[in-house]
C-alpha cells in the first residue's frame, strides 16, 4: 500500500490518473497494478483520524491535545488548509504566536483565501472576547450595516419580550444612523411567521422604511445567522456591521460573524442582565466562542477519506485547482461499477 508521505513525488502522474479515473468511470484506487499511482482511500486514514481526533479535543476544550494531533497530522501532510487554519486559530488560544504565525504564513502559500479568513477569525474572536455590552447607540462606520439578531418566537408567532428589546436597541441605532441599511435575521417560523418577518413588521410599524430593511429568514441558529447574513451583506458589498443582540449573546454572535467573514465594527445590546456580562472573556473562557467561530467559518468538524487531498506543496494546488481535483474525484467515484461509454 502506498503512503501519504510518498504523494508529493507522485503528483504529476497522480493528477493524470485522477482525471483518467473520472473520465473513464473507474473508481479511484481500482486501476490495474502497475498503473500510475493515485491516492488510495487507505492513504488518507492516518491524517484523517488525527484531524478528527483534534476536532473532538477542541470541542472538549483540550486545546493542547488537539494541537498535538494537528502537529502530527501536518508532519504527514503539511499543506492541508483546514489543519493549518485550525493550528493558527487554536495556537492563538494558547498564546503561541510563533505557531500561529507560522501556520498562517504557510496557509497563505497554500490557500490565500483560507489564510485571510483565518486571520479575520483570530482577530474577530479576540475583539469579541473584549466586548463590554452597552445599550448606547454608536457612530456607524461608512459603508456598514446594522444587523439585529433574532430570538425564538412564541408558539403563536408573537415575539418574546427579549426580541422586542433587541428591536428597541436596533431602532435606537437606526435612528442614530439614518442612512445605514438594516438586516434582520432569523427563521424558525411559528404559525407561518419567521423571526425576520416579525422583526421587519415591528420596525416598519415604528417608522422605518421597508426599503431600508433586508430580511434573512432561513437561519436556525447563531451560526447560520452569521453565515446567511454574510452572504446577503457581500451581495451588497458590505463587509462590516453594527451588531445588535442581548448581552449574553453578543460575544458569541460577534465571534460567529467574524468566522463567517464579516467584521463586527461595533455593538449595541439590550439592557438585560447588563452588569453580569461587564467583564470581558479571558484565557480558557474564550475557547467556547472560538470553537463556534470555526464552525461559522465552515471548517469541517470531521473529515472523510474523500476530503483528504494530496499534499502537493505550496502553490501547486490553490483555490481553483483544489476545486477541480475534488470534482474529478467525485466524478470518478460516481462512476464506480459502470462500464466506460463507447
Amino acid at each position: 500500500m502506498t503512503h501519504v508521505t510518498n504523494v508529493k513525488r507522485r503528483l504529476g502522474v497522480g493528477l493524470v490518473a485522477v482525471g483518467l479515473a473520472a473520465a473513464g468511470g473507474a473508481a479511484l484506487g481500482t486501476l490495474p497494478n502497475g498503473s500510475p499511482s493515485i491516492v488510495h482511500t487507505a492513504d488518507a486514514v492516518e491524517p484523517m483520524g488525527l484531524y478528527n481526533n483534534a476536532q473532538k479535543k477542541f470541542a472538549a476544550r483540550d486545546v493542547a491535545g488537539g494541537l498535538a494531533d494537528l502537529k502530527s497530522m501536518l508532519a504527514i501532510t503539511a499543506n492541508d488548509p483546514d489543519a493549518l487554519a485550525l493550528q493558527a486559530i487554536w495556537a492563538d488560544q494558547e498564546g503561541d504566536a510563533t505557531t500561529r504565525d507560522g501556520a498562517l504564513q504557510r496557509l497563505t502559500m497554500v490557500r490565500p483565501t483560507a489564510a485571510s479568513q483565518a486571520r479575520g477569525l483570530v482577530e474577530g474572536v479576540t475583539a469579541a472576547a473584549a466586548i463590554v455590552p452597552s445599550t448606547s447607540p454608536v457612530s456607524a462606520p461608512a459603508g456598514s450595516a446594522i444587523v439585529i439578531l433574532g430570538y425564538g418566537l412564541r408558539p403563536n408567532g408573537s415575539m418574546a419580550p427579549e426580541l422586542v428589546k433587541r428591536l428597541e436597541a436596533g431602532l435606537a441605532q437606526a435612528q442614530a444612523s439614518p442612512s445605514t441599511p438594516i438586516f434582520v435575521t432569523g427563521g424558525v417560523p411559528k404559525k407561518g411567521i419567521t423571526e425576520a418577518a416579525a422583526m421587519q413588521k415591528w420596525l416598519v410599524g415604528r417608522g422605518v422604511s421597508a426599503s431600508r430593511i433586508t430580511t434573512e429568514d432561513k437561519s436556525t441558529s447563531t451560526i447560520s445567522n452569521a453565515q446567511n447574513t454574510t452572504e446577503l451583506l457581500r451581495a451588497r458589498g458590505i463587509s462590516q456591521v453594527v451588531l445588535i443582540t442581548s448581552p449574553n449573546h453578543i460575544r458569541r454572535g460577534a465571534a460567529d460573524f467574524a468566522g463567517a467573514g464579516t467584521r463586527v465594527a461595533a455593538t449595541v445590546t439590550t439592557p438585560t442582565e447588563l452588569s453580569r456580562y461587564a467583564k470581558p472573556l479571558t484565557g480558557s473562557s474564550i475557547a467556547g466562542i472560538r470553537y463556534e467561530a470555526t464552525q461559522a467559518a465552515k471548517i469541517p468538524v470531521t473529515k472523510g477519506a474523500a476530503d483528504m487531498l494530496p499534499d502537493t506543496g505550496p502553490g501547486l494546488i490553490g483555490d481553483l485547482a483544489d476545486k477541480l481535483l475534488k470534482e474529478l474525484m467525485k466524478a470518478g467515484s460516481s462512476g464506480q461499477g459502470q462500464a466506460p461509454k463507447p
